[in-house]
């Protein structure tokens, strides 16, 4: 039962430091690509706990496998690339027309993308389409 017992034990010790993102999840085996790929839309957007979701109410942010990013708003789309190349929590989005995007990962799941931009600190709370 020992020897069961501290491998157990150790795991349980360790699993904490899985984390990379303030808000979990504190294990996955997917990629961070995979999943972060996909259409998805504003749930909450917060600025020091006050809610500012109506700007970004009907925004549609499109990730996809080849680094390409799509936003829509009605019918005018924007184009542009992301990644995640500089840190494990920075997600960075750099638009066509030369305007680039810093965020903060808070959280990655396959339904859940929580964002903190560097510049505004808005809290995007991202679910999937």
């Amino acid at each position: 039962m020992k020897t069961f017992f501290y491998p157990l034990l150790a795991l349980v010790i360790m699993l904490p430091a899985c984390r990379k993102y303030p808000e979990g999840p504190d294990f996955t085996v997917l990629p961070r690509k995979e999943r972060i790929e996909g259409k998805w839309v504003a749930e909450v957007v917060k600025y020091n706990e006050i809610d500012s979701i109506t700007a970004y109410k009907g925004h549609i942010w499109e990730f996809t496998r080849n680094y390409s990013v799509i936003l829509q708003v009605g019918d005018v789309k924007r184009t542009g690339i992301w990644s995640t190349a500089t840190s494990d929590t920075e997600f960075v989005i750099e638009y066509d027309d030369s305007e680039i995007r810093k965020y903060e990962i808070l959280k990655l799941t396959m339904k859940e993308f929580w964002l903190r931009d560097k510049k505004t600190q808005l809290d995007f709370h991202l679910k999937l389409k």
